[in-house]
């Protein structure tokens, strides 16, 4: 049990790998480790970088790049239920140790217009001298010379008109409209946005959690810290777990209450009116 990607098209589930080595390549010549015969991906397209724990995504100059959770991307760390496009085909990033239960539907739980995690700007830091925790992750590694053959790597560009069509027509586009209400400490009753692909909550360098929105739904998985994470005060066990509103969230000493977004209860409270 490990990290793994799911390859898909249109919904259709084709392959699952392992990501074990150190470097694993994407694309559509038969030497790679993850092969995807399809006009639009090229003949070395991206690769996986294991460096340690963390798992680098990075494109190889390919003709019609490289998209992770909806934003074009050509170096970047991959988490737990990120999304990597190439071509037309899906990669569903998977890390096992925080997954709890099966996924069914790729579709409905890993949406793709999301913004990278971003570190939600109420969390305090355990200690100011502490390194950052984007200054955590390990300097990128030179990407070693790919031979190219030309036969293999005329690849057929997607056309913008058609990019555009398949943003359009992508499933799971709209979000669940729910906050976070800080019930505790300094910052009580301050509302935290939950608009971005993570959000990272707690103490930085102490408790966190990680609130990963997918689709329509929200879940809270824990980062890191010494006490467990807890859901309306019963302690969760690793992995990624669904919220809902009214929930509770407790992260170290700090506290949330999962509720309705500010807008979306106004546009709620004015239908009810009508």
């Amino acid at each position: 049990m490990g990290t793994r990607v799911v390859v898909s098209l249109e919904g259709a589930i084709l392959m699952e790998a392992e990501i074990s080595k150190a470097v694993t390549v994407v694309g559509r010549h038969p030497g790679c480790d993850i092969v995807i015969d399809a006009p639009h991906v090229s003949a070395r397209h991206m690769l996986f970088r294991l460096v340690n724990r963390t798992v680098y995504a990075e494109d190889l100059a390919s003709t019609n790049g490289m998209v992770i959770n909806g934003i074009p991307a050509s170096h970047q760390v991959v988490h737990h239920l990120d999304l990597i496009e190439v071509g037309r085909h899906k990669l569903h990033f998977f890390d096992d140790t925080m997954l709890v239960g099966s996924v069914d539907d790729l579709e409905s739980t890993v949406a793709t217009e999301y913004e990278r995690t971003m570190l939600a700007p109420h969390v305090p830091d355990a200690k100011r001298a502490a390194t950052p925790l984007a200054a955590a992750a390990p300097a990128p590694v030179s990407t070693p010379a790919v031979r190219r053959d030309d036969d293999m790597d005329r690849t057929m560009a997607i056309p913008r008109v058609a990019r555009a069509a398949l943003e359009m027509t992508r499933p799971g586009a709209e979000a669940a409209a729910l906050a976070l209400r800080v019930k505790s400490g300094d910052r009580k009753e301050e509302v935290i946005a939950l608009d971005r692909a993570n959000t990272m909550i707690g103490t930085a360098g102490a408790d966190t959690a990680l609130v990963v929105r997918r689709g329509k739904k929200i879940f809270i998985a824990r980062l890191s810290g010494q006490r467990p994470l807890k859901l309306n005060r019963r302690e969760l066990p690793p992995g990624t777990h669904p919220v809902a509103e009214q929930d509770v969230i407790e992260v170290g000493d700090a506290r949330f209450e999962v509720i309705l977004a500010p807008q979306a209860a106004a546009q709620q409270s004015g239908e009810q009116k009508r």
